[in-house]
């Protein structure tokens, strides 16, 4: 008996792989989901905020059936000092006719298993607690995966399997990430019940509220770098996150948790979290800059979506660029079967597909934010010093008989534009 073949077998259930399966599966198409964990979003335990851009396209109604935790109407944005905070402009949308929200907050362990059930309900196969070890090849061309549990072949194989992707590698479109190319997001969940959450973060019940805090970690070695902590509000807990990229982490010298924990002593965090206990702690990485070569997301018998294709916008958000580049590369392998030809030349389309998608347009702005990310972390690592004298300059000193050199205003553009002007503008015009 000849052995079978799947129309396409996608490695990894992650928002990328479940949308790609569920695509295939309306399309009709023979298709199998890899998932390495024991069940779709064991592997990524994150919690954090959901975009609902390319999920409303694919499943109008997500909003009633989804595990969601709450519908974001703001985002707040500080700069902290060792013991002082500076506020910058925030806006809170409370009107009640923006429905169904368009970002909510996530359990990544919940959501993926729901996405990927979806999947199956359309006609897909789900394989869990399968780790992909090495691709099959066939004259020359992607035929297959192989696995602990035996091998499969395919027409197409979908690498969806996150930044350090095993497809990526194997098929030899893309080499591991280096350390600049990927940040680490250091996360913990905290229990607090919804009303304390409610009451202080000014929320009704179901509404939710993303808060940005960037500040400094200054190493051993006195490198100073800058970190980016988040916090989210879930149901009845909160998700408090700092991100740094790898090569930053490295040179500072100091551990991710550690940055963490000194968060959480910081005044302000620390009336906001008083009272929680820890749920859980997570680790999570991902990438950061696109890729350099828009020709490596696609090969013979191949196609890379989602993290293993670096698809996130120049803020690193990834869930919804994961769905769109996982439909179209479902697409994408759609047309080749239609064809009968799963070549490299053939799966070019795929790049179509992306532009249809906007992906290829986001990818260019990563790659080329991804330059200007780095100067403006030097830069907030360098100033914010500054920012606080001046801030404390303007709200208590003003009938201060001290001297100054400048003006008010004068020392901002001293201490602040003038320093990294010739930065900004060079790597913005050139």
């Amino acid at each position: 008996m000849a052995e079978h073949i799947h129309d396409c077998i996608v490695v990894g259930a992650g928002p990328a792989g479940s949308a790609a399966a569920l695509q295939l599966a309306r399309d009709g198409l023979d298709v199998v989901i890899l998932e390495r964990g024991n069940r779709p979003g064991e592997k990524n335990v994150m919690s954090g905020v959901l975009f609902t851009d390319k999920l409303r396209t694919l499943i109008p109604d997500f909003h009633e059936r989804a595990p969601l935790q709450r519908a974001i109407i703001g985002y707040e944005g500080y700069i902290l000092g060792e013991d002082e905070l500076l506020r910058l402009p925030a806006l809170r949308r409370y009107r009640e006719d923006v429905h169904p929200p368009h970002l909510f907050t996530v359990f990544r362990s919940q959501f993926d298993a729901w996405f990927a059930q979806e999947a199956v309900d359309a006609g897909a196969e789900l394989f869990t607690a399968t780790l992909v070890e090495d691709l099959l090849w066939q004259n020359g061309r992607v035929a297959g995966v192989r696995t602990a549990r035996g091998d499969l072949r395919a027409r197409v194989v979908i690498g969806a399997d996150g930044v350090n992707s095993t497809v990526a590698e194997k098929s030899g479109l893309r080499a591991p990430p280096s350390p600049d190319e990927v940040s680490l997001i250091v996360r913990e969940i905290l229990d607090l019940p919804a009303e304390q959450i409610e009451d202080r973060f000014t929320l009704r019940p179901g509404e939710g509220v993303i808060t940005l805090f960037t500040g400094t970690v200054s190493g051993p070695t006195g490198y100073q770098g800058s970190f980016y902590t988040e916090m989210y509000t879930n149901r009845d807990s909160v998700s408090m996150t700092t991100e740094v990229p790898i090569d930053v982490l490295l040179a500072c010298g100091v551990p991710a948790y550690d940055v963490l924990a000194a968060r959480e002593r910081h005044p302000h965090i620390a009336r906001l979290i008083r009272g929680a206990t820890l749920r859980e702690y997570q680790a999570h990485l991902i990438p950061w800059g696109g890729v350099p070569d828009l020709g490596c997301l696609y090969g013979d018998g191949v196609l890379l979506a989602g993290d293993a294709g670096k698809f996130t916008n120049t803020y690193g958000v990834g869930s919804w660029p994961s769905m769109s580049s996982g439909t179209a590369a479902a697409r994408a392998v759609k047309y080749a079967c239609e064809k009968g030809d799963f070549s490299r030349d053939a799966l070019a389309v795929y790049l179509e597909l992306l532009d249809e998608e906007e992906m290829v347009e986001m990818q260019r702005e990563a790659r080329e934010e991804w330059a200007d990310e780095r100067r403006q972390r030097e830069i907030v690592a360098q100033r914010p010093e500054h920012l606080f004298r001046i801030a404390r300059r303007y709200y208590r000193d003003r009938v201060s008989e001290e001297k100054h050199p400048y003006s008010l205003w004068g020392e901002a553009y001293h201490s602040l534009v003038k320093p990294v002007a010739p930065c900004i503008f060079a790597g913005r015009w050139n």
